[in-house]
C-alpha cells in the first residue's frame, strides 16, 4: 500500500489518487494529513505538498487540487520526453510537474466549465482544448503519465505491490437508425423513393424496392449477426436507441410502432440497451 500525505485531503485529491495508483495502476492507497503516521509509517509512502518533508517520495503540488470551483487557469505545455505535460514545478520534486493536477484538469474536463466558444449546438469546440492547441488531442497522455509514474514508483520502492490491469471491451453502438428502408409508414416511404427519383439515384430506388417487397434485409438490421458475434466474444454490448415522434424523413423509426417496440424487446432479451436524448429533450432537462 502507498500511503500519501497532503496538508489537507480534498475531494479532488481522493479521486486522482485513486484513479491514477489504483484504477490504472493497481496500487493500493491510503491518505494521512497527519505527519507524524506518515514518518512513522515503514511501507511506500509518497508526500504532496509545497515541500517535501524528509526522505520520502515527494510531488510537488500546484493548487489545483486543494481548490473549490472553477477558475481561469494560465497553462504552459512543455515536452517531457517522448510525450507533454503542464503545471511545471520545481526541482526539488520527483516529476517535473504536477501529474496529479494535470490528470485532474483533463479527466474533469476542467476546461468545459470556464467561459469558451461553443459550436452553433452550444457544446465545447475540440479547437479551444489545450490538447488540441498543444498537439496531444490524439494521445492518452494521462495513461503515459500514470506508467512514467509507475517506473518511478518502482525505483524508489522495488517491492511495492502492484495488480495487472485486465483489459475488457464494452461495445456501443449508436442505432438512431435501426432500419434504412422498413417499417418507415408510407408517407415517407414515398418521400423516400421521391427524392431518389429527383436525384436519379436508382441504386438507391433498387435497394429499397427489394428490400421492402420482402427480396432482401434491409441493410441497417444487423442486431442479429452483432448479438451472436458478441456471444461468441469475451465482450459486453449496450445498444442505444433513440425514442420519440419521428418529424423528418432522416430520423428514426417512430418509436410508437409495434415494430421498434418488438425490436427493442428483442434487443434487450440477449443484451443491455440504453437511450439517446434528442436536442429537443436535452433542450427540455435544461429547462
Amino acid at each position: 500500500m502507498l500511503l500519501i500525505y497532503s496538508l489537507k485531503t480534498t475531494q479532488r485529491i481522493t479521486y486522482i489518487f485513486k484513479h491514477i495508483c489504483f484504477r490504472i495502476l493497481g496500487i493500493e492507497v491510503n491518505f494521512t494529513n497527519v505527519i507524524e503516521d506518515f514518518i512513522a509509517y515503514s511501507g511506500p509512502k509518497l508526500s504532496y505538498g509545497k515541500k517535501e518533508l524528509g526522505n520520502e517520495l515527494f510531488i510537488q503540488s500546484t493548487e489545483l487540487l486543494m481548490q473549490d470551483g472553477f477558475e481561469s487557469i494560465d497553462i504552459t505545455v512543455k515536452d517531457w520526453g517522448d510525450t507533454k505535460c503542464f503545471f511545471a514545478v520545481g526541482k526539488n520534486s520527483a516529476l517535473p510537474f504536477d501529474i496529479f493536477a494535470a490528470s485532474f484538469y483533463l479527466l474533469s474536463r476542467y476546461e468545459e466549465y470556464l467561459p469558451q466558444v461553443k459550436d452553433e449546438k452550444g457544446r465545447f469546440l475540440a479547437s479551444e482544448s489545450i490538447a488540441f492547441k498543444a498537439g496531444f488531442l490524439q494521445d492518452p497522455v494521462v495513461d503515459i503519465w500514470a506508467y512514467k509514474f509507475k517506473d518511478l514508483l518502482l525505483q524508489t520502492f522495488p517491492d511495492i505491490k502492484y495488480s495487472a490491469r485486465k483489459p475488457s471491451v464494452h461495445t456501443i453502438i449508436n442505432a438512431s437508425q435501426p432500419l434504412l428502408y422498413k417499417n418507415k409508414g408510407l408517407l415517407r416511404t414515398l418521400i423516400g423513393f421521391f427524392n431518389d427519383l429527383f436525384s436519379f439515384n436508382l441504386k438507391s430506388i433498387f435497394d429499397r424496392s427489394t428490400v421492402l417487397f420482402g427480396f432482401r434485409k434491409d441493410p441497417f438490421n444487423t442486431f442479429s449477426w452483432i448479438i451472436n458475434s458478441v456471444k461468441k466474444s469475451k465482450s459486453s454490448l449496450t445498444v442505444f436507441f433513440l425514442l420519440g415522434a419521428s418529424k423528418i424523413f432522416e430520423e428514426s423509426l417512430n418509436s410508437q410502432k409495434e415494430s421498434f417496440k418488438l425490436l427493442i424487446k428483442n434487443v434487450s432479451d440477449y443484451q443491455e440497451i440504453g437511450l439517446i436524448f434528442s436536442d429537443e429533450a436535452l433542450s427540455l432537462i435544461h429547462i
